[in-house]
């Protein structure tokens, strides 16, 4: 079989081809890389072992082919070469590995190599005089395999199958194409062998395809661009996995966090909630003008407190991505009647005054996040009654744009001290106060405009200011809202929005006495409170500290209406609705989640658990009015007038 280019005669042009591959690889790697480091340099060792090798190889498959007794000596010399050769390619295949896998040169294999190619190399050169594993006949030429002959191959494959070893046990120091390129120097070796000596024993082919592995060992191991490549790589995802754990940390980090801020809002409001129902029963039970004075000063410092609480955790949530837009079906006269109707009070008794400039054009019901956008509303206000000691807030909203969306600006506008020019920038910065020889006596937490800046941005709007020191300032800002009825809301009547406010607080004054409740709560005063707070609707009110005790209760009676309070020792709320629910007894019965929990998010997680509605503390009397109405049956409630309430 010949596959000659030609000009050769002989068939050795599989190895032919191969030499100039290897050879134009050392020397594109001798000058671009120069062996800067030891596997480099191993690299290079091996390479020229093997071009060696092939071209030893190549010289006496030319010389037997020639044949004659001319030739012996040629030919001894020649095929002498090539074992010798043969097994320093074995030698330094292994060593490669190594080095590629530990970075450096092993000093004891170093040694080991020198000693077994040393003692090969003499037993070859004693063959040129004994021929114990092969000679030529000197009147033939002939090649002749001596006694020992098999000797020759044995400690190749012996060093073969040691690299193979060391590529499995070290598969570790190798990406897949690299373990994919090592390996297939092993295997096209052996494949080369065996197709030479016993399918195509006149192709010499054997390191013709050992070429092949050398071309896939230099372009995935051996060039530093990929070796930099593959070190990028690998650097990216050991960074992916350290952004895992910190991810993760963070995630527990939040957690805690979470578990902090719902724990603190319990503990911190739950006091509140007592001194502020106890407050309402003064106010509603006394007729000294003295002590419902007192009463009056200590609702509005709790109302302060609390406000402060509020700031303090909302700001949490944000920073800790707990704070969501739940956008709802909204009635924009209702939700702008609601922040002008509660800050009136304090904009009266400043003694400023209020102005109303509502589009007509508006529409009427809207779809987004209302109870953020009263937050937003009432800290502009708020701040504005704040800062300014005479003249007028202007509050203004006006229809820029109505097609598939509203497009709505919301301006709040005073006459107070406004802000200089380089304090601009600081006031939305948490915590932080301007101006503080001039705004020390000021309440606050200086957090408002930080949360107000923050809620804007998760609704895709951002906050705006104009102001002029000494004069006033202008807030406002822009935001899109899907339209739920485009019929215009109309002039807007504040006196209107007054009448029907005082229209619902009639509506808190009734009686249910034949209604059953059972308030659950580990905190004796804030019973106390509860029981205090709805007193004059005749109710028959019971009381449970635990949930083993109310679940006992909901055994023997049958009740209208259950107020669970969630964090409390022992059996928690929810835990307490679970068993109630899995013994059938509560089935049907309105329970409400009754918590301090004021964390984002609580109320959902309440109505996932199967709680029926949510009422926060501190408890307000009209949001509990509000609840019974509700759950209680029609026919259970009666309602009384205020001249009634009044005698």
């Amino acid at each position: 079989m010949s596959l000659s280019f030609g000009f050769m005669k002989y068939n050795i042009d599989f190895e032919l081809f191969g030499s100039i591959i290897i050879a134009i690889i050392l020397i594109f790697f001798k000058l671009k890389y120069a062996g800067q480091t030891e596997s480099e340099k191993s690299f290079v060792k091996l390479a020229y072992t093997v071009l060696i090798a092939q071209f030893m190889d190549m010289a006496t498959a030319v010389t037997i082919s020639i044949g004659g007794p001319k030739m012996v000596l040629f030919n001894l010399i020649f095929t002498t070469l090539y074992f010798v050769v043969g097994l320093y390619s074995a030698l330094n295949f292994v060593e490669y590995i190594l080095v590629f896998a530990y970075k450096k040169k092993i000093k004891k294999f170093t040694i080991i190599i020198n000693v077994i190619g040393a003692l090969n190399t003499a037993s070859l050169i004693l063959n040129l005089f004994m021929g114990y594993y092969f000679y030529f006949d000197k009147t033939t030429g002939d090649y002749i395999h001596g006694t020992l002959y098999c000797i020759l191959f044995v400690l190749p494959t012996v060093m073969t199958m040691n690299a193979l070893i060391l590529i499995v046990y070290h598969r570790k120091h190798f990406d897949k194409k690299q373990f994919i390129s090592i390996l297939s120097f092993v295997f096209f070796s052996v494949l080369g062998l065996m197709l030479q000596s016993f399918v195509i024993p006149d192709v010499y082919i054997t390191y013709g395809l050992v070429t092949l592995s050398f071309v896939m060992i230099v372009f995935s191991l051996e060039t530093p661009d990929y070796q930099k490549l593959m070190k990028t790589m690998a650097e990216l995802e050991e960074a992916k996995k350290d952004a895992e754990e910190a991810r993760k940390e963070a995630e527990a980090a939040t957690k805690v966090k979470s578990d902090f801020l719902a724990n603190m809002s319990h503990e911190i409001r739950t006091p509140i909630n007592s001194i502020l129902g106890f407050d309402e029963v003064i106010l509603r039970e006394s007729k000294d003008d003295d002590i419902t004075g007192y009463a009056a000063n200590i609702k509005r410092s709790s109302q302060a407190l609390l406000s402060l609480i509020n700031d303090i955790l909302d700001f949490s949530k944000i920073e800790s991505g707990k704070m969501e837009i739940v956008p709802v079906d909204y009635n924009l006269k209702e939700t702008l009647a609601d922040v002008v109707l509660m800050i009136t009070p304090r904009v009266e008794e400043k003694g400023l005054t209020m102005h109303c400039a509502v589009d007509e054009k508006l529409p009427s019901v809207l779809h987004g996040d209302d109870v953020r956008i009263k937050q937003i509303l009432l800290n502009l206000m708020t701040n504005a009654v704040k800062y300014t000691e005479h003249g007028r807030i202007l509050f203004s909203v006006q229809l820029l744009e109505n097609q598939d969306k509203a497009r709505i600006s919301f301006s709040v506008r005073d006459t107070g001290m406004g802000i200089k020019p380089e304090d601009k920038e600081k006031l939305f910065e948490a915590f932080r106060r301007v101006d503080e020889s001039r705004n020390r006596n000021i309440e606050g937490t200086g957090l408002g405009l930080s949360i107000t800046t923050r809620l804007l941005g998760l609704m895709g709007s951002k906050l705006e200011l104009e102001s002029e020191y000494g004069k006033g300032s202008e807030f406002y800002f822009v935001i899109d809202q899907d339209i739920a009825d485009p019929s215009p809301v109309g002039k807007f009547d504040i006196e209107k929005a007054r009448n029907n406010m005082e229209v619902e607080i009639t509506r808190e004054n009734f009686t249910a006495p034949d209604a059953k409740v059972l308030v659950v709560d580990d905190v004796k005063m804030n019973l106390l409170v509860f029981k205090q707070l709805l007193k004059k609707s005749g109710m028959n009110i019971d009381t449970a500290e635990d949930g083993e005790i109310a679940l006992k209760k909901i055994r023997e009676n049958r009740y209208d209406i259950v107020f669970m309070d969630h964090l409390m020792p022992g059996m928690d709320g929810i835990e307490t609705l679970k068993k109630g629910r899995e013994e059938g007894i509560i089935d049907g019965l309105n329970v409400v989640a009754l918590t301090a929990n004021a964390v984002s998010g609580a109320k959902e997680m309440y109505l996932q658990e199967g709680f029926c509605d949510y009422l926060s503390k501190p408890v307000e009397s009209k949001k509990l009015a509000a609840l019974l109405i509700k759950y209680l049956p029609d026919d259970m409630i009666h309602y009384i007038s205020s001249e009634q309430t009044d005698g």
